[in-house]
């Protein structure tokens, strides 16, 4: 699958019947973007016994909050887009959260940033938190600038925070999936945590994906994060 621009698709991870469907539907037809809606994992909806397979444990050495059934569901379903391209042999895939704000100039961002980057590439931020980075990043459209990220010591808790908006490879998504489970930790972290996957991580700088303004996950507002 592949949108009229040649780019990878697009999945837009969102719960079903969210009112946010229709802002980022019309947002992105609006950019002529072509896009597939993935129907996100209401946490309080997982079985017991998927739930009795989480490591709660592992994410307390990073965070003093538990972890919710918000954010396990929203990991549930961003590992099961990567298991979605393995299984379908998709090279690429740019995964957005429902929240997105995208650039106007997103299509041209992204092209230019795939004539650019290195071929051993597995995974891109187009929204990131703080990141160490190697020097001389690389110019694109419109004052941005491609940046090859640095991996943290093994032991380092430092993160590249926010799944809001990430291209990721084929080759990427396997190594993802390879820290994936038993799920112990919000899809942030798995994607963040390049000292532990190994993926080849860069990122474009400044974003060019923005959180909306309820920036807490839909997901997560649903559940009681302080009445676990």
């Amino acid at each position: 699958m592949s949108n009229a621009y040649n780019l990878p698709p697009i999945f837009v991870i969102s719960l079903k019947n969210s009112s946010r469907r229709e802002f980022i539907t019309k947002r992105l037809k609006g950019l002529g973007l072509q896009f597939e809606f993935f129907d996100a994992v209401y946490g309080k909806e997982l079985s017991k016994e998927a739930l009795a397979q989480v490591d709660y444990h592992f994410y307390k050495t990073y965070n003093s909050l538990p972890l919710t059934l918000g954010e396990i569901g929203c990991a549930t379903s961003h590992i099961k887009v990567y298991e979605h391209m393995v299984e379908n042999n998709i090279p690429s895939a740019i995964i957005l959260e429902d929240d997105a704000i995208i650039s106007q100039f997103f299509k041209e961002i992204i092209e230019d940033m795939l004539g650019k980057i290195h071929h051993s590439y597995e995974l891109i931020f187009l929204d990131h938190g703080k990141v160490k980075s190697y020097p001389f990043k690389k110019k694109l459209i419109e004052g941005y600038r491609l940046a090859h990220y640095r991996s943290p010591s093994k032991n380092s808790k430092r993160c590249i925070i926010y799944a809001t908006a990430y291209l990721i490879t084929l080759s990427g998504a396997q190594k993802l999936l390879k820290y994936a489970y038993p799920i112990r930790m919000p899809a942030d972290y798995l994607t963040g945590l390049i000292q532990k996957t190994k993926v080849n991580a860069y990122g474009v700088e400044p974003p060019c994906v923005f959180r909306g303004l309820d920036a807490d996950s839909e997901i997560d507002q649903i559940e009681d994060r302080h009445n676990k």
